[in-house]
């Protein structure tokens, strides 16, 4: 007993009984009992991180033991490790959207390692003096060390768990460290002879080769960590990080799939280009080409009968002169437009007046890269764009009018979003703090919409309605009448939700009310779409909200389009939303996109045979944490960081839980092939990122004329 207590005396030893207790914690959080590998890889790096963390503690201490420096010194020096901590922790945690509005922001990288820094020293100044003063000192001071572990554990696994990975690893981080201290007083022994310590550091060492090289080498595993861990989600990436040789954001151990660490191009999640003979993405296979396009001249004869049928022609010469409202719907989830809910009355009268894409898929699960799709009609909109669809409307001699929140504006791109429209009406809903509503919009957004249809009068005219009181569900408040009204709900995330929903749902209304009672309705096209879905505390896999991964419930998004006097119908073919401008252009007869990537699908709206309009179709969509590729029905899954390739089969698995990643190879293969297909979409969300999207999005200059 005295050797285990003299074992612990050491900081590093220490370390490693922390790292066990806190293992022992993220077993059972991974459920990880019945899987031994996984088991004893967690264990295996907590207690490495616990070692490396009193080693950190033990440095300074036998620095200032060597030195022999004044008190005040040695507490400096021996707080000095935190700035490892506290460096990253400022230069990092001010980047999200809104903890950059707070005040002293552009202070934190400054700021937060001074204030760590002293903080740390008044800590160990106080612990010694209780353990010098108090009777029972020590044992006041392993108290609050146990309470403060304890705290940073649970603070690690319950707050911002899809946001903020800095500070998730720096609570573990700390957690290792408060219980090291603890157990280091708790025992409260001679240290081990030195040759202990060197033996210790030496297994490490080996152990954490063997863990780097053969810990979460099974794909079942590395999925389990990303969804449920704590501890060890965050330590392997720290390790990856380090380990990441080229930067690329992929490593070589630790089950991470980085095939050839000394070349950035190639990695689990890169994207092979066809022909090259290079394997970038690490399946050992040079994929495919696209292959070229079949013309069925049957077919496309066939197609242009069918639009030479008079009442085709005819539909299509009135919607020729027709205007268009464009309604979307921040973070509005298709799921949540059943036909008979209560909620949603209105907006699902109106797909039933509509032709609805029933698979209608988003390019991603934020709006930035969302709605700058559906302006751009382009996989890849931060790019210089030469037309968007807000111009090609207002080129076709329609009154363009937008109606969008200031926040949209500021985070999705202010201005790709407003080029074309003649004038825009920006919606504040975070009138007291940026970023944080305060107030619900969708009654004011159906004014301005109304306000400018009666300015439009007669005229042609195209106007985009956006509402965002969705989006902010966990924001705003709601009153209790509201709350109770709703039928259905699934959880209290879901009840707010929905309560919100039933706002915008009116207020879409009483728009579609004002558009009949001006008499417009046999000449306006509506559009119904969103930009992606939301999490509702449904699935684990899930962040709080959106973005980061393109699971279905973030990236299926309900598409309709209402024509005139045109007969609804359910569309099955899978569409994305880089397919609405060129389709809303088709209909209204306005000259197409330069370059768009997306399909017109106005046929398919108009009612053509099925047979007429199949096509093969491979869609993407890109996220930070994921991408995807869809060849309906099947939808590849990828996590570059995580090496983790997931496989479903949409069509009978919407809610993506029957993985066939293992079962279907070939199907994994081909579709990793067609990512290479596609542009690449820079996910770089930060300040220096938003400021590159503006500067891409300036109107490229017109061509010289001779």
């Amino acid at each position: 007993m005295s050797s285990v207590r003299s074992y612990l005396a050491d900081p590093i030893g220490a370390g490693l009984g922390a790292g066990a207790l806190l293992g022992v914690v993220e077993v059972a959080r991974l459920g990880a009992w019945s899987r031994p590998g996984l088991a004893i890889t967690a264990l295996a790096v907590v207690m490495i991180a616990g070692a490396v963390v009193g080693a950190a503690i033990a440095a300074p201490a036998w620095l200032v033991e060597r030195v022999r420096a004044p008190a005040w010194l040695a507490i400096a020096v021996r707080a000095a490790p935190t700035l490892a901590l506290t460096i990253p922790l400022g230069a990092t945690l001010f980047q999200g959207a809104f903890a950059a509005t707070l005040p002293g922001a552009a202070w934190a990288p400054t700021a937060i390692p001074v204030v760590g820094w002293l903080a740390t020293m008044l800590a160990i100044a106080i612990a010694g003096a209780l353990r010098r003063r108090l009777r029972r000192g020590a044992a006041v001071v392993v108290a609050i060390l146990a309470t403060v572990t304890v705290g940073l554990v649970g603070a690690n696994a319950t707050l911002f768990r899809s946001g903020y990975p800095t500070v998730h690893l720096i609570l573990v981080v700390a957690a290792l460290a408060a219980a090291t201290v603890g157990l280091v007083v708790a025992v409260d022994a001679a240290a081990p002879p030195r040759r202990v310590r060197l033996i210790t550091i030496a297994a490490v060492g080996v152990v954490a080769i063997a863990t780097a090289w053969f810990g979460l080498d099974r794909a079942d595993d590395r999925a389990i960590v990303a969804t449920r861990g704590d501890q060890l989600r965050h330590l392997a990436r720290l390790a990856r990080a380090w380990v990441d040789l080229d930067g690329d954001g992929s490593s070589a151990i630790l089950g991470g799939g980085d095939c050839d660490d000394r070349d950035a191009q190639r990695h689990a999640g890169a994207s092979d280009r066809p022909g090259d003979g290079i394997d970038s993405d690490c399946d050992g296979i040079d994929p495919a080409p696209p292959p070229p396009p079949v013309v069925d001249r049957a077919q496309v004869a066939s197609l242009a009968s069918w639009r030479a049928q008079p009442e085709v022609a005819a539909v299509r010469a009135r919607l020729a002169t027709a205007n268009v409202i464009i309604v979307s719907v921040d973070a509005l989830r298709a799921d949540h437009l059943e036909p008979g809910d209560p909620t949603v009355p209105r907006l699902t009268a109106l797909l039933a007046q509509s032709s609805a894409f029933s698979h209608a898929l988003s390019t991603a699960a934020g709006t930035d890269v969302a709605l700058t799709t559906v302006a751009t009609g382009r996989w890849n909109p931060f790019q210089p764009i030469a037309t968007t669809l807000a111009e090609a409307l207002a080129a076709s001699g329609r009154l363009t009018h937008a109606i969008l929140p200031r926040e949209v504006l500021r985070y999705a791109g202010e201005t790709l979003l407003t080029r074309g429209w003649s004038t825009v009406d920006v919606m504040v809903s975070d009138g007291a703090r940026r970023d944080v509503g305060d107030r619900i919009t969708a009654g004011a957004t159906t004014d301005r919409a109304i306000d400018f249809l009666h300015r439009a009068g007669a005229g042609r005219f195209a106007l985009w309605v956006h509402y965002f009181d969705v989006h902010e569900h966990a924001q705003l408040a709601i009153s209790a009448p509201a709350l109770a009204a709703v039928v259905g709900a699934r959880n209290p995330i879901d009840r707010r939700y929905r309560a919100l929903l039933a706002g915008v749902d009116a207020e879409v209304g009483r728009l579609l009310d004002a558009v009949t009672a001006m008499g417009r309705d046999d000449d306006t096209v509506i559009v119904l779409l969103s930009d992606h879905g939301e999490s509702l505390g449904d699935d684990p896999r899930l962040p709080e909200h959106h973005g980061l991964v393109v699971y279905h419930a973030l990236t299926h998004v309900p598409v309709a389009v209402r024509v005139p006097g045109g007969a609804p119908r359910r569309l099955e073919q899978a569409m994305s939303l880089v397919d609405v401008p060129s389709t809303i252009l088709g209909l209204l007869a306005v000259p197409g996109l330069p370059s768009a990537d997306g399909l017109d699908l106005s046929d398919d709206v108009l009612g053509a045979p099925p047979a007429l309009v199949a096509r093969d179709r491979t869609l993407v969509m890109h996220e930070q944490d994921q991408w995807a590729v869809v060849a309906w029905p099947w939808k590849l899954l990828v996590r570059p960081a995580d090496n983790l390739t997931e496989l479903y089969d949409l069509s009978v698995d919407p809610t993506e839980r029957d993985d066939r990643a293992r079962a279907e190879p070939a199907r994994v293969t081909d579709l990793r092939g067609r990512y290479g297909w596609f542009p690449p979409v820079s996910m770089d969300r930060t300040a220096a990122g938003r400021r590159w999207r503006e500067r891409q999005a300036q109107r490229p200059p017109s061509p010289a004329r001779p």
